[in-house]
């Protein structure tokens, strides 16, 4: 698959979950297709990203407190785990995996977790 063609497909994914999520017009057919195309393609991580992308817009987050959790969600996928922007969903994570992280992954991880609950 080349650059265009993944860019369309995301695109296309993009429009869809903002429909389902922010519109609130039922989407959950097509999400489920897609989300089983997307893994399929081996694109779950730019699925993800494209989900949190559409978060972030729809909750009209800071651009330092995206990048706060740009940087968890680079972390948490060093380890394999695909999280959305949602403290509640990382919090659960971050639960397994504290025993994993390095101590200054931890530190890092309390202090960016830290900054978005006081700047939300």
């Amino acid at each position: 698959m080349n650059k265009k063609e993944l860019t369309v497909i995301l695109n296309h994914y993009k429009n869809i979950y903002y429909t389902h999520t922010v519109v609130k017009i039922d989407k959950a057919d097509s999400l489920r297709e897609f989300k089983f195309l997307l893994e399929s393609l081996g694109l779950k991580k730019e699925r993800y990203i494209v989900e949190n992308e559409v978060i972030a817009e729809n909750l009209n987050l800071k651009s330092s407190v995206k990048e706060c959790y740009s940087m968890i969600f680079k972390s948490f996928v060093k380890y394999g785990v695909y999280t959305n922007y949602d403290l509640d969903e990382i919090d659960t994570y971050y639960q397994e995996l504290t025993w994993e992280f390095t101590e200054e992954e931890n530190k890092c991880h309390k202090a960016r977790v830290k900054y978005i609950l006081e700047n939300s």
